[in-house]
Protein backbone atom coordinates (compact mmCIF):
# COMPACT_ATOMS: atom_id res chain seq x y z
CA UNK A 1 0.00 0.00 0.00
CA UNK A 2 1.24 3.44 -0.94
CA UNK A 3 1.61 5.86 1.77
CA UNK A 4 -0.31 8.70 1.95
CA UNK A 5 1.51 11.88 0.60
CA UNK A 6 1.71 15.06 3.11
CA UNK A 7 0.49 18.14 1.98
CA UNK A 8 1.06 21.56 3.18
CA UNK A 9 -1.77 23.61 2.26
CA UNK A 10 -1.45 27.51 1.53
CA UNK A 11 -3.74 30.01 1.88
CA UNK A 12 -3.84 33.65 1.28
CA UNK A 13 -5.58 35.75 3.15
CA UNK A 14 -7.39 39.33 3.88
CA UNK A 15 -10.64 40.06 5.96
CA UNK A 16 -11.45 36.34 5.25
CA UNK A 17 -13.78 35.75 8.17
CA UNK A 18 -16.97 34.80 6.16
CA UNK A 19 -15.22 31.79 3.41
CA UNK A 20 -12.23 30.97 5.38
CA UNK A 21 -14.11 28.69 7.89
CA UNK A 22 -15.99 27.23 4.70
CA UNK A 23 -12.76 26.59 3.91
CA UNK A 24 -11.13 24.69 6.30
CA UNK A 25 -13.57 22.74 7.83
CA UNK A 26 -14.04 21.14 4.11
CA UNK A 27 -10.62 20.04 3.90
CA UNK A 28 -9.73 16.49 4.07
CA UNK A 29 -6.82 17.07 5.84
CA UNK A 30 -4.97 13.92 6.93
CA UNK A 31 -2.29 13.67 10.06
CA UNK A 32 0.99 15.23 8.61
CA UNK A 33 -0.45 17.37 6.49
CA UNK A 34 -0.45 21.51 7.44
CA UNK A 35 -2.32 24.45 6.97
CA UNK A 36 -0.30 27.48 6.47
CA UNK A 37 -2.20 31.12 6.70
CA UNK A 38 -0.65 34.10 4.90
CA UNK A 39 -2.25 36.86 6.43
CA UNK A 40 -1.55 40.16 4.35
CA UNK A 41 -3.72 42.75 7.10
CA UNK A 42 -6.59 41.31 8.27
CA UNK A 43 -8.74 43.60 10.69
CA UNK A 44 -11.36 41.09 11.23
CA UNK A 45 -11.20 37.20 13.09
CA UNK A 46 -9.70 35.97 10.00
CA UNK A 47 -6.10 35.54 12.22
CA UNK A 48 -8.18 34.19 15.08
CA UNK A 49 -10.00 31.38 12.64
CA UNK A 50 -7.22 30.29 11.44
CA UNK A 51 -5.67 29.45 14.62
CA UNK A 52 -8.26 28.21 15.94
CA UNK A 53 -8.58 24.93 13.11
CA UNK A 54 -4.57 24.14 13.75
CA UNK A 55 -3.15 26.68 10.82
CA UNK A 56 0.21 28.68 11.29
CA UNK A 57 -0.08 32.14 10.67
CA UNK A 58 2.58 33.88 8.64
CA UNK A 59 2.32 37.55 8.48
CA UNK A 60 3.10 39.23 5.22
CA UNK A 61 4.52 43.30 5.58
CA UNK A 62 3.11 45.47 3.22
CA UNK A 63 2.58 46.74 0.73
CA UNK A 64 0.68 43.87 -0.50
CA UNK A 65 1.62 41.81 -3.29
CA UNK A 66 0.22 38.38 -4.63
CA UNK A 67 3.69 36.70 -4.97
CA UNK A 68 5.46 38.72 -1.80
CA UNK A 69 2.46 36.16 -0.06
CA UNK A 70 3.22 32.71 -1.92
CA UNK A 71 7.04 33.10 -1.32
CA UNK A 72 5.92 33.42 1.99
CA UNK A 73 3.94 30.55 2.54
CA UNK A 74 5.98 28.34 0.35
CA UNK A 75 9.64 29.38 2.47
CA UNK A 76 7.19 28.29 5.58
CA UNK A 77 5.64 24.89 4.13
CA UNK A 78 7.35 21.85 5.31
CA UNK A 79 6.16 19.45 2.84
CA UNK A 80 7.00 18.60 -0.91
CA UNK A 81 4.00 19.02 -2.51
CA UNK A 82 2.25 22.68 -1.57
CA UNK A 83 -1.86 23.80 -2.21
CA UNK A 84 -1.87 26.81 -2.89
CA UNK A 85 -6.02 27.94 -2.57
CA UNK A 86 -7.97 30.75 -2.14
CA UNK A 87 -9.69 31.77 1.16
CA UNK A 88 -12.94 32.09 -0.81
CA UNK A 89 -12.68 28.41 -2.58
CA UNK A 90 -15.01 26.45 -1.17
CA UNK A 91 -14.28 22.54 -1.90
CA UNK A 92 -17.38 20.78 -3.72
CA UNK A 93 -15.99 17.19 -2.84
CA UNK A 94 -15.57 15.59 0.57
CA UNK A 95 -12.08 14.13 -0.90
CA UNK A 96 -10.11 17.34 -2.24
CA UNK A 97 -7.52 16.38 -0.95
CA UNK A 98 -7.52 13.22 -1.68
CA UNK A 99 -8.11 13.76 -5.05
CA UNK A 100 -4.64 15.27 -5.30
CA UNK A 101 -2.85 12.58 -3.08
CA UNK A 102 -4.19 10.15 -5.72
CA UNK A 103 -2.57 12.17 -8.75
CA UNK A 104 0.56 12.67 -7.24
CA UNK A 105 1.20 9.36 -6.32
CA UNK A 106 1.28 8.21 -9.97
CA UNK A 107 2.58 11.50 -11.90
CA UNK A 108 6.39 11.58 -13.01
CA UNK A 109 9.22 13.79 -11.89
CA UNK A 110 8.88 15.96 -14.62
CA UNK A 111 5.43 16.93 -13.51
CA UNK A 112 5.50 19.87 -10.99
CA UNK A 113 1.79 21.47 -10.91
CA UNK A 114 -1.42 20.14 -10.56
CA UNK A 115 -4.07 22.44 -11.50
CA UNK A 116 -8.28 21.47 -9.92
CA UNK A 117 -11.51 23.32 -10.91
CA UNK A 118 -12.33 26.05 -9.33
CA UNK A 119 -14.77 27.94 -10.83
CA UNK A 120 -17.70 30.86 -10.23
CA UNK A 121 -20.32 28.29 -11.35
CA UNK A 122 -18.85 24.77 -9.32
CA UNK A 123 -18.79 22.99 -12.79
CA UNK A 124 -16.38 20.63 -13.96
CA UNK A 125 -13.41 22.04 -16.23
CA UNK A 126 -12.64 19.88 -19.41
CA UNK A 127 -13.13 16.38 -16.93
CA UNK A 128 -12.14 14.86 -20.54
CA UNK A 129 -8.83 16.50 -19.86
CA UNK A 130 -8.08 14.42 -16.43
CA UNK A 131 -4.84 13.27 -16.08
CA UNK A 132 -3.25 14.31 -19.15
CA UNK A 133 0.25 16.03 -18.78
CA UNK A 134 0.40 19.18 -20.71
CA UNK A 135 4.37 20.26 -22.01
CA UNK A 136 5.69 23.58 -23.17
CA UNK A 137 3.79 22.36 -26.99
CA UNK A 138 0.33 21.97 -25.55
CA UNK A 139 -0.14 23.76 -22.49
CA UNK A 140 -1.53 26.84 -24.00
CA UNK A 141 -4.71 24.32 -24.92
CA UNK A 142 -6.04 24.71 -21.20
CA UNK A 143 -3.73 27.96 -20.37
CA UNK A 144 -6.93 29.19 -19.05
CA UNK A 145 -7.37 27.10 -16.00
CA UNK A 146 -3.50 28.02 -14.63
CA UNK A 147 -4.60 30.13 -11.40
CA UNK A 148 -3.20 29.80 -7.85
CA UNK A 149 -7.24 29.52 -6.80
CA UNK A 150 -6.78 25.82 -6.41
CA UNK A 151 -3.63 24.46 -7.62
CA UNK A 152 -1.01 21.99 -6.11
CA UNK A 153 3.08 22.79 -6.76
CA UNK A 154 5.90 20.41 -6.10
CA UNK A 155 7.87 22.36 -3.49
CA UNK A 156 11.22 21.88 -5.41
CA UNK A 157 10.15 23.54 -8.13
CA UNK A 158 9.41 26.86 -6.61
CA UNK A 159 12.68 26.30 -5.16
CA UNK A 160 13.84 26.90 -8.44
CA UNK A 161 11.53 28.96 -10.00
CA UNK A 162 9.37 31.22 -7.22
CA UNK A 163 7.47 33.84 -7.88
CA UNK A 164 7.97 36.68 -9.31
CA UNK A 165 7.95 39.82 -6.55
CA UNK A 166 8.55 42.60 -9.68
CA UNK A 167 5.17 42.62 -10.88
CA UNK A 168 1.57 43.48 -9.96
CA UNK A 169 -0.39 40.55 -10.79
CA UNK A 170 -0.43 37.47 -13.12
CA UNK A 171 1.87 35.72 -10.82
CA UNK A 172 0.65 32.67 -11.94
CA UNK A 173 0.59 32.50 -15.50
CA UNK A 174 4.32 34.20 -15.48
CA UNK A 175 5.25 31.31 -12.84
CA UNK A 176 4.05 28.75 -15.25
CA UNK A 177 5.33 29.64 -18.68
CA UNK A 178 8.69 29.96 -17.10
CA UNK A 179 7.99 26.38 -15.84
CA UNK A 180 6.97 25.19 -18.93
CA UNK A 181 9.83 26.85 -20.53
CA UNK A 182 12.15 24.86 -18.32
CA UNK A 183 11.33 21.38 -20.27
CA UNK A 184 8.25 20.85 -16.76
CA UNK A 185 5.23 19.55 -17.31
CA UNK A 186 1.64 20.05 -15.51
CA UNK A 187 -1.37 17.91 -15.02
CA UNK A 188 -5.51 18.42 -14.48
CA UNK A 189 -7.09 16.97 -11.41
CA UNK A 190 -10.87 17.42 -12.06
CA UNK A 191 -11.82 15.54 -9.25
CA UNK A 192 -10.54 18.35 -7.15
CA UNK A 193 -13.22 20.55 -7.56
CA UNK A 194 -14.19 23.86 -5.30
CA UNK A 195 -16.17 26.57 -5.73
CA UNK A 196 -15.31 30.45 -5.72
CA UNK A 197 -17.35 32.02 -3.18
CA UNK A 198 -15.75 35.22 -3.08
CA UNK A 199 -17.64 38.12 -0.98
CA UNK A 200 -15.77 41.02 -2.49
CA UNK A 201 -17.42 44.55 -3.40
CA UNK A 202 -18.66 44.91 -6.65
CA UNK A 203 -15.75 47.72 -6.78
CA UNK A 204 -13.12 45.45 -6.20
CA UNK A 205 -14.49 43.02 -8.53
CA UNK A 206 -14.22 45.69 -11.34
CA UNK A 207 -10.42 46.70 -9.94
CA UNK A 208 -9.31 43.07 -10.51
CA UNK A 209 -10.83 42.83 -13.71
CA UNK A 210 -8.83 46.08 -14.94
CA UNK A 211 -5.70 45.24 -13.57
CA UNK A 212 -5.22 41.95 -14.40
CA UNK A 213 -6.36 43.24 -18.26
CA UNK A 214 -3.65 46.18 -17.63
CA UNK A 215 -0.97 43.60 -16.68
CA UNK A 216 -1.39 41.16 -19.21
CA UNK A 217 -0.45 41.42 -23.05
CA UNK A 218 -3.72 42.86 -24.70
CA UNK A 219 -5.51 44.91 -27.49
CA UNK A 220 -8.09 46.79 -27.14
CA UNK A 221 -11.63 45.39 -26.98
CA UNK A 222 -14.43 46.33 -29.29
CA UNK A 223 -18.15 47.15 -27.36
CA UNK A 224 -19.89 44.31 -29.28
CA UNK A 225 -17.19 41.86 -27.61
CA UNK A 226 -17.80 43.38 -24.36
CA UNK A 227 -22.09 42.59 -25.24
CA UNK A 228 -20.71 38.98 -26.53
CA UNK A 229 -18.85 38.24 -23.26
CA UNK A 230 -21.61 39.67 -20.73
CA UNK A 231 -23.84 37.83 -22.58
CA UNK A 232 -21.88 34.74 -21.94
CA UNK A 233 -21.95 34.99 -18.75
CA UNK A 234 -25.51 35.93 -18.78
CA UNK A 235 -26.26 32.01 -20.42
CA UNK A 236 -23.67 30.63 -17.85
CA UNK A 237 -25.73 31.89 -14.71
CA UNK A 238 -29.05 30.62 -16.75
CA UNK A 239 -27.98 27.58 -17.30
CA UNK A 240 -25.67 26.13 -13.88
CA UNK A 241 -25.99 26.72 -10.51
CA UNK A 242 -24.07 29.62 -10.28
CA UNK A 243 -24.50 31.99 -7.20
CA UNK A 244 -26.21 35.37 -7.68
CA UNK A 245 -23.42 36.90 -5.71
CA UNK A 246 -20.46 35.35 -8.18
CA UNK A 247 -23.31 36.63 -11.04
CA UNK A 248 -22.72 39.98 -10.36
CA UNK A 249 -19.04 39.91 -9.26
CA UNK A 250 -19.00 38.16 -13.04
CA UNK A 251 -19.88 41.26 -14.77
CA UNK A 252 -18.36 43.91 -12.73
CA UNK A 253 -15.19 41.96 -13.39
CA UNK A 254 -15.76 41.49 -17.16
CA UNK A 255 -16.91 45.18 -17.42
CA UNK A 256 -13.52 45.97 -15.32
CA UNK A 257 -11.48 43.80 -18.14
CA UNK A 258 -13.05 45.69 -20.91
CA UNK A 259 -11.89 49.43 -19.65
CA UNK A 260 -8.54 47.65 -18.99
CA UNK A 261 -7.48 46.29 -22.34
CA UNK A 262 -8.14 50.06 -23.58
CA UNK A 263 -5.15 51.05 -21.09
CA UNK A 264 -1.60 50.94 -21.75
CA UNK A 265 0.11 47.28 -20.65
CA UNK A 266 1.60 47.85 -16.65
CA UNK A 267 2.25 44.67 -14.96
CA UNK A 268 4.77 47.38 -12.43
CA UNK A 269 4.18 46.67 -8.82
CA UNK A 270 3.29 50.38 -8.24
CA UNK A 271 -0.03 49.57 -8.84
CA UNK A 272 -2.89 51.09 -11.74
CA UNK A 273 -4.88 54.66 -12.18
CA UNK A 274 -8.74 52.87 -12.10
CA UNK A 275 -10.55 54.68 -15.22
Amino acid sequence: MTEAVSISIVVRCFNSERTLPRLLDKLDLQPGDEVVAVDSGSQDRTVEIAEARGGRVIFAPPPFNYSKSLNLGFRAARHPWVLVISSHAVPLVANLLGAYREAVSRLPEEVVVAYGPCAIDGQRYRPEEDGKIFNQDTYRQVFYLCGNANTLYRRSIWEAIPFDESIRTQEDREWIAAAMAAGKSMTLVSGARAINRSGYSLGYAYRKGYSDAVAAPHQPLARWELAVALASQVKRYLTTPMPWGNFVRSLAHQYGAYRGTHQSQNNSPTGVHWK
